[in-house]
């Protein structure tokens, strides 16, 4: 579910909407066409799904296609850079501070979100941490744009660090920027036809491999710590204060979620319902495999410097191709199955935690046999 609608539903259409945008600003002065950039960076990072590097990559662009014969391309490159890094900086703030601490007022959000578990806490602990530490940058460079922010926010934790700690995110943004001006310098042309800058292609490849790298590392680096925390800092893990709330409604629901897991057990329940989960199951792997292996066959090959107007025809929705829209046909057909399973399984669950003699899910280390 998450890699379809993340890694390709969102990213298709974010990158077609920002090509757009940098379709419809092209006739804008420098400034004029930051403000507007500005804004709309802001309210793309404020939307969970929507991930940061297209947006920086639209910077990189936009504000180098505007501010080269003013700022020069290297001044126009860090101009884009400092754009990026202030409404990246602006929007962890919001959804920190406004967003996060917000939905800390609700138990429901804390105790969705785990706050009570060693990993949470574990990243409280890191990200909490005073003044700038590998740990701490690589969680806020590595982790997904908008949870990275939201959970110090629902955690409580005081801005300023989380800020601080966010500002060696200019490696990442830096060299996605020069990855965009790159690619807006290749699609120049001269009046032959021929490229202006015949070199610019291999050297965008090498950063954007490059900032691939900056990306992916901050990922590894971000779990090595986190999972360094959680083992070699348990003490002081173990001493945080646990979420009282919390615990009060996790033991509350513990029965019940132990009594979904005995009414979900696939040897209990009816061939109906394993028939929809396995029917779910097989949606969402051909779903999957449709786009992981037939991307061209999905989606119109579309890129951040095309024509919106001239690739799609004015029309988003021209991205996806037959086998694309099959593709999300067999996604919607999961997303309905398993919830009809789990629509199911609630009901059980309630109907056999009525009873008190309800068996729970035994520990898997007791055989399976004593269940009957």
């Amino acid at each position: 579910f998450g890699y379809m609608v993340l890694q390709v539903l969102c990213a298709q259409l974010t990158i077609v909407f920002l090509s757009w945008i940098i379709e419809r600003t092209a006739k804008f002065g420098l400034y004029t066409v930051t403000g507007i950039m500005m804004v709309i960076g802001l309210v793309m990072f404020l939307l969970p799904p929507v991930p940061g590097l297209p947006v920086y990559f639209a910077f990189g662009i936009v504000l180098s296609a505007q501010g080269n014969e003013s700022l020069g391309w290297a001044g126009s490159v860090c101009y884009a850079t400092g754009a990026s890094l202030i409404v990246k900086m602006c929007a962890g703030a919001i959804q920190q501070k406004i967003i996060g601490q917000s939905l800390s007022q609700y138990v429901a959000v804390r105790q969705f979100v785990s706050v009570n578990s060693t990993m949470m806490r574990a990243m409280k602990l890191v990200v909490g941490t005073k003044g700038i530490t590998v740990p701490k940058v690589a969680i806020l460079m590595g982790g997904p744009d908008w949870p990275t922010y939201v959970l110090p926010g629902i955690m409580r934790l005081s801005l300023f660090p989380i800020m601080i700690g966010s500002i060696p995110i200019a490696f990442l943004i830096f060299p996605t920027c020069l990855t965009g001006a790159l690619l807006y310098m290749a699609s120049l042309e001269t009046d032959t036809g021929n490229p202006v800058y015949p070199w610019v292609g291999t050297v965008a490849t090498i950063t954007a491999s490059i900032t691939a790298m900056v990306q992916f590392g901050s990922m590894i680096i971000a779990a090595y710590y986190l999972e360094n925390a959680a083992d070699k800092r348990k003490d002081e893990v173990d001493a945080m204060e646990i979420d009282q709330e919390v615990k009060e409604a996790d033991d509350r629901d513990e029965h019940l979620r132990k009594c979904y897991q005995t009414a979900t057990q696939w040897r209990a329940i009816p061939f109906w319902v394993k028939s929809i989960l396995v029917l779910s199951l097989g949606c969402i792997t051909a779903s999957c495999y449709m786009v992981q292996f037939f991307p061209s066959m999905c989606f119109v090959e579309h890129t951040l410097t095309d024509s919106v107007s001239e690739n799609l025809n004015d029309n988003p929705m021209n991205i996806f191709l037959p086998l694309g829209w099959t593709s999300i046909g067999f996604f919607c057909a999961s997303c309905f199955l398993i919830t009809a399973f789990s629509s199911w399984g609630k009901k059980e669950a309630k109907r056999l935690a009525e009873y008190t003699n309800a068996l729970p899910i035994l520990d898997k280390e007791q055989p399976e046999d004593e269940l009957t």
